[in-house]
């Protein structure tokens, strides 16, 4: 397989994939048995790793970095790129759920048991042949050295070819690179609100506010109160460091 083409946002590695080339890749590491981490980055993680030279390292870590956010694209397509679109890891982890070679195991960590149960079912309607290895959710709070390794345990015993991650941006990324070499093998794919979404209990952005960049918009608008700080800092800071990153570019 041709190596994977990437371009910079913020100083983070963004590699230009589509859904199915993206899909042929993991599909390769699962199939060798391997480790791999893949992260679907938005201006969230962007932001966050501009500003965190330790988180900004995790992500240079990481096998495959997604455009998941639309002004990634967009800062992609300046940059000469050619890209159709996003690749939003709800989305990926559906296609890759419904194209899911015959036999390959999945395992999900993170989110409440009544999310679990519910994207257990959703997913057996996508794709009625999947093999679910586990489900963990694993315990509120900062873990110990001895549950941790219980959770690790329980992965690495389940033998899964795909394990979806979804803690949350920036923790879910932090724990898989920290954790990376206790793996015996799999793809770990962080994904944020893809359970939530899959499950069916929340419901995904109109497509022309996805088109546009405005998910987060839809997001805001459903939690107010917990999402406005982070929107509003985060948010703030990628579009300031996004123009004098192209001012810094238009003037080289």
């Amino acid at each position: 397989m041709e190596r994977s083409i990437s371009g910079e946002v913020l100083g983070t590695r963004i590699n230009v994939e589509t859904y199915s080339s993206a899909m042929d890749r993991v599909t390769a590491w699962a199939k060798s048995g391997s480790v791999a981490c893949v992260a679907a980055a938005n201006t969230h993680l962007v932001s966050e790793a501009s500003a965190n030279p330790e988180y900004a390292d995790i992500l240079r870590g990481f096998d495959l970095v997604l455009p998941d956010g639309m002004p990634l694209v967009w800062s992609l397509r300046l940059d000469g790129h050619e890209i159709p679109d996003r690749v939003y890891g709800p989305y990926f982890m559906e296609h890759v759920i419904r194209q899911s070679p015959a036999g390959m195991r999945h395992y999900f960590f993170g989110g409440t048991e009544e999310c679990l149960a519910a994207l257990c079912e959703g997913v057996k309607r996508l794709n009625p042949d999947v093999v679910i290895a586990g489900t963990m959710s694993p315990p509120f709070g900062k873990w110990d050295p001895s549950t941790e390794a219980g959770l690790i345990q329980h992965i690495n015993e389940a033998k899964a070819d795909f394990v979806w991650v979804a803690l949350g941006g920036v923790k879910q990324e932090t724990w898989i690179a920290a954790n990376r070499n206790r793996f015996t093998r799999g793809v770990f794919l962080a994904v944020g609100d893809a359970f939530v979404l899959l499950a069916g209990l929340r419901g995904y952005a109109p497509e022309w506010m996805q088109r546009s960049g405005l998910t987060w918009v839809y997001r805001l608008l459903q939690e107010p109160r917990r999402l406005i700080g982070r929107y509003l800092t985060n948010n703030s800071r990628f579009v300031v460091a996004f123009l004098r990153e192209r001012w810094r570019k238009a003037h080289a």
